[in-house]
């Protein structure tokens, strides 16, 4: 289903007198491709520490300076960020929304895989294929400061140095996942990621520039949530937007066909441009044919788009080659995405 692929944004800027820029809607493609009998899944928390290891939990919040209980608030946006996209998601019906709390190790280290019993017993009260758990998850923050920039600023109509100080407060996530597809009893991801989140401040002085950081529990919530959403991404596919150029040039048909583009008329500016792609004037027709490539990707016909572009850079067009490798590779991602929503 193309209409499932592509949809198309109105939102458009002009770039330069000649060309113009349309923001295109489409789904990437996961980064792995899970069995077509998962659809409906179990997410949870294991990242609670059993009583074997509460001590050593405790001792290591004590140890890094993140406070007890930082992580667990932690993992717990991490789940957040993670269901949130799987909501929104064509590939996977969640069936909680990451209540659900096992026992772990509490620490940045796997336990021990669940038991099938354990994982059988949990999708059958959810009615899930598989279980999505969080089995580790660890958060380490500090500041570091900036090289000071002086500016000429006015003050009162005098001009006057000033010197500006910046603070960053950077955050550091490490989650640990692990997929169990209860249909084939066989763990299906186990990895480990580590995601780096910044956020920056200024102030006349270091001091200042430190209080003007967000408090760190905002800076947790924002960086757990999304490390969730990266891992989401590696397991669904999802809706991302890339910008396109086209030509408007100073031709009254290309103007005329901008004109269809910006009233979201495709079909109409398809028209002006087949009666110019074979015009003897050769700038006018690898615009023209470039634009038909792009008309062509946003209609889903990626083989036609890739022709229309190579038309485009036969007939001397700079950007035809960079968009021809772009189509390649959305043409590959759009397989993938097929083999991922069994279409």
């Amino acid at each position: 289903m193309r209409a499932l692929f592509y949809s198309i944004s109105f939102l458009f800027f002009l770039s330069s007198c000649t060309t113009s820029s349309v923001v295109v809607s489409m789904q990437r493609p996961a980064d792995i491709t899970l069995s077509q009998e998962i659809k409906s899944v179990v997410v949870a928390n294991r990242t609670t520490p059993s009583k074997k290891n509460l001590a050593g939990n405790i001792i290591e919040g004590l140890v890094s300076g993140e406070g007890i209980g930082t992580d667990k608030r932690g993992s717990e946006y991490c789940l957040d960020g993670l269901v949130n996209l799987l909501n929104n998601s064509d590939r996977f019906t969640p069936k909680n929304i990451g209540e659900l709390e096992l026992k772990g190790t509490g620490t940045a280290s796997f336990s021990e895989p669940l038991k099938w019993k354990k994982v059988g017993k949990i999708c059958k009260s959810y009615n899930a294929d598989a279980l999505i758990v969080l089995e580790t998850f660890d958060s380490d923050s500090r500041i570091v400061f900036g090289k000071p920039v002086t500016r000429t600023v006015k003050r009162k109509g005098v001009k006057i140095k000033e010197v500006r100080h910046k603070a960053i407060l950077e955050m550091k996530i490490v989650s640990g996942w692990r997929i169990y597809d209860n249909l084939n009893k066989v763990i299906v991801d186990e990895n480990k990621f580590t995601e780096f989140k910044e956020f920056s401040a200024w102030g006349n002085s270091r001091k200042e520039a430190e209080r003007n950081l967000p408090y760190r529990v905002v800076a947790l919530k924002q960086s757990g949530d999304f490390a969730g959403i990266q891992y989401g991404k590696r397991i669904s596919p999802v809706w991302v937007q890339a910008k396109r150029i086209y030509y408007i040039g100073k031709e009254d048909a290309l103007k005329q066909a901008s004109k269809s583009v910006k009233s979201n008329q495709w079909d109409d500016a398809i028209e002006i441009w087949k009666k110019v792609v074979s015009l003897n004037d050769k700038e006018i027709a690898s615009k023209a044919s470039f634009n038909m490539a792009l008309a062509s990707e946003i209609k889903g016909y990626l083989d036609a788009a890739i022709d229309w572009a190579k038309k485009a850079k036969a007939l001397g067009d700079k950007r035809a080659n960079s968009y021809i490798s772009t189509l390649n590779k959305r043409k590959q991602d759009q397989k993938k995405l097929n083999q991922q929503l069994n279409n």
